[in-house]
C-alpha cells in the first residue's frame, strides 16, 4: 500500500515572490472521494506545486500533509499571508461515535501509476540480453497458457515469483537512445533449475497467451515507486520532448502515461514536472514565393515547399506532466492535467507551460 499525502494549494498575488492564485479559485473546497491533491491544488493555484506555502505555521493540524474526503478546506488570510485551514467542528458539539476514515488522499493517481509499474518495464541493451526467457515445454507447444508446466533459459530462483514480459520494440524508432519497451504478459513460479542455464517453471497467471522467447524479469520490489511524491519543476532538457506513449496508441490525455527523452543521465528524478507544448503549424505566407499564396505548410504544393521551410507559429501549452519512473536515458510521466491529447515529437518546457 503506498499513502501519498501531500497538500498542494497556495494563494496569489500578495507578494511578487509568492504563488499566483488562479482568477477564479474557490474560497472553500469539501474533500471527495476520488480526488488527488494535484486536482485541488490546481482549483487553487496556477503552480500547484507550492503547496507548502499554504502551510507553514499551521498549528491546526498534527501533520498538514494528509487530508481525507469530507475534510473542508478554507483559504484564510494571516498576516498579510494566506493560509488553507481545514474548518474546525462547532465546539459544544460531542461526537459519540467515531467517524469512520477512508485513506488519506493521494498526491496524484496511484491507481495508474500502480498500473502501469505493474504492467511495462524499460530495459537497455544490456538487460535484454542478460535476461532469462520461455524456451518451450515438454508437448511442443509454441502457446504457453495458465497452469502449464515450461522451461526457461537462464539461472532461477527457485520458488521465485517472475513476470513474463513480450518486446515490444525501441520507444521512438530512429532515436539514438537504446532503451526498448517490454509489456507484462503474465506471471510464473520457478520450481526448479534442471540444468545450469534450465530451469523449469509454472505459469500462474496471464494476460494472454505466453509465447517462446517472452523474457522473464523479477517481480520482487525493487524500489521503483515512491512511497512519496514532491513535485517541483524539473531540470532543464535540451532538445526535451515526449517520445512515446505508455501504452499502445498514438495519443494519451489526463491521467494517461507517456515517456519523456531524459533520464537518471539528464539529472531528472521522480517528481519532476514538465509542461508539454503542442507545436504550431508551419505556415507560408505571401511573400514565400513568387506565388503570392497563404498556405499552411500541410496543405501546401509541392513547389510552394521547394522553397524552403514553413514558418513556425508558436508552440501552445496543452498539458502537465510528472515524472514517476527514471531510467538510463528517458522516464516515464503522469499526465497530471490536459487541456488536448498530447503526441509523440511534442516537446517540453517548464511546468508553468502546461494545462491551464
Amino acid at each position: 500500500m503506498f499513502l501519498l499525502a501531500l497538500l498542494l494549494v497556495s494563494v496569489s498575488g500578495v507578494r511578487a515572490d509568492g504563488p499566483e492564485l488562479n482568477e477564479h479559485y474557490p474560497r472553500h473546497y469539501t474533500v471527495r472521494q476520488g480526488d488527488t491533491l494535484w486536482d485541488i491544488s490546481a482549483r487553487f493555484l496556477r503552480q500547484p506545486w507550492r503547496w507548502p506555502e499554504l502551510w507553514r505555521h499551521n498549528p491546526q493540524l498534527d501533520s498538514p500533509h494528509l487530508i481525507y474526503p469530507g475534510d473542508e478546506l478554507v483559504l484564510q488570510w494571516i498576516d498579510g499571508r494566506p493560509r488553507l485551514m481545514k474548518r474546525r467542528e462547532r465546539e459544544g458539539v460531542v461526537r459519540l461515535v467515531p467517524r469512520m476514515r477512508a485513506a488519506a488522499v493521494p498526491t496524484v493517481s496511484l491507481s495508474t501509476i500502480v498500473s502501469f509499474t505493474d504492467g511495462y518495464r524499460l530495459l537497455d541493451k544490456a538487460e535484454l540480453a542478460a535476461a532469462a526467457y520461455l524456451v518451450g515445454d515438454g508437448e511442443g507447444r509454441r502457446l504457453l497458457i495458465k497452469g502449464e508446466e515450461a522451461y526457461a533459459r537462464g539461472r532461477l530462483v527457485p520458488g521465485g515469483l517472475y513476470g513474463v514480459y513480450r518486446e515490444q520494440g525501441p520507444l521512438l524508432p530512429g532515436a539514438r537512445r537504446d532503451e526498448q519497451r517490454v509489456a507484462l504478459v503474465g506471471t510464473l513460479v520457478a520450481r526448479e533449475q534442471v540444468r545450469d542455464t534450465l530451469a523449469r517453471v509454472a505459469i500462474t497467471s496471464q494476460r494472454q497467451e505466453m509465447r517462446q522467447g517472452d523474457l522473464l524479469l523479477p517481480l520482487a520490489a525493487d524500489g521503483t515507486l515512491a512511497a512519496f511524491y514532491f513535485p517541483r519543476p524539473g531540470p532543464e532538457l535540451a532538445d526535451g520532448e515526449v517520445i512515446a506513449m505508455g501504452r499502445e496508441g498514438s495519443v494519451a490525455g489526463r491521467n494517461g502515461v507517456v515517456f519523456i527523452n531524459g533520464g537518471e543521465a539528464e539529472g531528472v528524478r521522480p517528481g519532476d514536472l514538465y509542461g508539454v507544448l503542442k507545436p504550431g503549424p508551419g505556415i507560408y505566407d505571401y511573400d514565400a514565393s513568387a506565388l503570392g499564396q497563404l498556405r499552411y505548410a500541410d496543405s501546401a504544393s509541392r513547389y510552394l515547399r521547394n522553397t524552403g521551410p514553413a514558418e513556425l507559429l508558436p508552440a501552445e501549452p496543452v498539458a502537465r506532466i510528472m515524472v514517476f519512473r527514471v531510467y538510463r536515458h528517458a522516464s516515464a510521466a503522469l499526465i497530471l492535467d490536459s487541456k488536448a491529447l498530447i503526441r509523440s515529437r511534442y516537446p517540453l518546457g517548464p511546468p508553468g507551460d502546461g494545462a491551464r
